[in-house]
């Protein structure tokens, strides 16, 4: 293995632009004699002539015209190392994150991890006790908070950035019978228990545009309290996927008759969106390669919308 250090190339390339040794060694602030031991084992390990020497100065050979190419962008990538380095020290402070549970428990924590590896001056606050996509638009608009996850709505005047999506399903108790493919009528023996989340009624909708027509006979906020009515044999349900991951054995979960997604994506004001530290952070929790680590991706309960 070669045996190549960036100090070689540093004084190489400097000889080249400073046109010597004597002023390569002036612009290093090192002596003529260590530049030219160094270019000489860089020689050796290369196996060739780099430099043609004379009284009047150097000049390249054809071997090293390719090496100075070369020993340019290896010093670039060097220094670009550094800066990177020098920037991850210097981007600190804290970040809020406003959410849904969901989001909070599956779809950020990887992000945050690796994130304290790279960054360990930032710290992020997640607050996953959302229930309501307005009052998350709300917190961020006030400065309650930096960055939201909402469902993709119509413009709300904030910076939104797509995220993923998953699908609104059936949520029924695992003792009832389904045929596939499903029809509406099949659940008819079942009250209705509708989310009141904001959002919701717009899937109710697009299912009573699909036939739909049961009427629902209690509404609940929260994802968690619903299923565990739906366990119970209370009713079925229509959720997100992702709110009801993993499911409890005492429920099932059914494709509706119709497609119907949730379109997940991130809200930021816009002195926010050019703030370096918070855009840090939306970049490792939108990392695919991370995501792609979380169980409902693996699960395939979410897909990129980017």
């Amino acid at each position: 293995m070669l045996k190549i250090k960036l100090s070689q190339l540093e004084m190489l390339v400097a000889v080249v632009d400073c046109g010597g040794f004597s002023a390569a060694a002036a612009e290093l602030d090192c002596t003529q004699s260590r530049i030219s031991h160094a270019i000489s084992e860089l020689e050796t390990s290369l196996g060739t002539r780099l430099l043609h020497r004379s009284r009047v100065g150097c000049t390249l050979t054809e071997a090293g015209y390719q090496v100075v190419a070369k020993a340019r962008q290896m010093l670039h990538i060097g220094q670009s190392m550094v800066e990177s380095v020098r920037h991850a020290r210097s981007l600190a402070g804290k970040v809020r994150i406003a959410c849904f549970r969901s989001a909070g428990t599956y779809l950020i924590p990887p992000a945050l991890e690796a994130l304290s590896r790279e960054y360990p001056q930032i710290h992020v606050e997640v607050d996953d006790g959302f229930p309501d996509y307005q009052e998350i638009v709300s917190h961020v608009k006030q400065g309650l908070a930096d960055i939201g996850v909402i469902r993709m709505t119509a413009d709300n005047g904030l910076i939104s950035l797509p995220f993923v999506h998953d699908d609104y399903v059936l949520v029924l108790p695992s003792s009832m019978k389904i045929a596939h493919p499903l029809d509406w009528n099949q659940l008819a023996p079942l009250p209705f228990i509708q989310l009141s989340a904001q959002g919701m009624q717009w899937v109710v909708d697009q299912c009573r545009a699909n036939g739909f027509t049961h009427v629902p006979v209690r509404k609940q906020a929260n994802e968690s309290g619903i299923v565990g009515l739906v366990a119970e044999g209370l009713g079925f349900s229509i959720l997100p996927r992702l709110s009801i991951f993993p499911e409890p054995p005492e429920v099932k979960v059914c494709s509706l008759p119709m497609v119907c997604q949730r379109n997940l994506t991130f809200i930021l004001s816009a002195d926010g969106s050019r703030d370096e530290t918070i855009k840090t952070v939306l970049r490792f929790i939108r990392d695919k390669q991370l995501l792609r680590k979380t169980r409902p991706f693996k699960a395939g309960v979410i897909a990129f919308d980017y």
